[in-house]
């Protein structure tokens, strides 16, 4: 096992312990809940969360994720749209969180098989995306009515990514 890898999530938590300002970003996974060192590189991946700090509908989806064993850094903010801009995001694709992990862009409800069929296959694309907030999907009320068409974006263009 590398250093590296075991030292990573100690000092990305340090590092957010060192800041006291309200705009900063918060963690909302304890040190503890943090996934341990292993051999499986998905595990060790943080995934940032940018959403209104109103949102209650963005923090089931980061409860979502943690009990998928992801560490996640919930990222405040009043401006989205400039978050999604800066992202390179397509309006057609937007929901109401933003996340990025490993390089990737997260638009929206999107379940944790697709996250893990990205961060595996790792393909040449920029972001995956569930647009709107359907019903039954991660951290959204209701019944799913079929699997999600995830989309993908590369260079703002979109395709289908996979259904889930």
């Amino acid at each position: 096992m590398r250093p590296a890898v075991v030292l990573l999530p100690l000092l990305v938590v340090l590092a957010g312990a060192c800041s006291s300002a309200a705009s900063e970003p918060v963690w909302t996974a304890t040190p503890s809940e943090l996934p341990a060192a292993s051999s499986d590189a998905v595990a060790e991946l943080v995934i940032e969360v940018y959403k209104s700090p109103t949102c209650g509908c963005c923090h089931e989806w980061e409860a979502y994720l943690r009990a998928h064993g992801y560490a996640v850094r919930s990222v405040p903010t009043d401006d989205m749209a400039a978050v999604k801009a800066a992202h390179g995001l397509p309006e057609a694709t937007w929901s109401c969180h933003t996340a990025v992990i490993d390089g990737y862009v997260v638009e929206g409800h999107v379940p944790i098989e697709a996250i893990e069929d990205l961060l595996t296959q790792r393909p040449a694309i920029e972001a995956i995306a569930l647009p709107g907030m359907p019903a039954g999907s991660p951290g959204m009320p209701g019944t799913k009515a079929g699997p999600f068409e995830i989309l993908s974006v590369t260079d703002g263009e979109v395709a289908v990514f996979g259904s889930y």
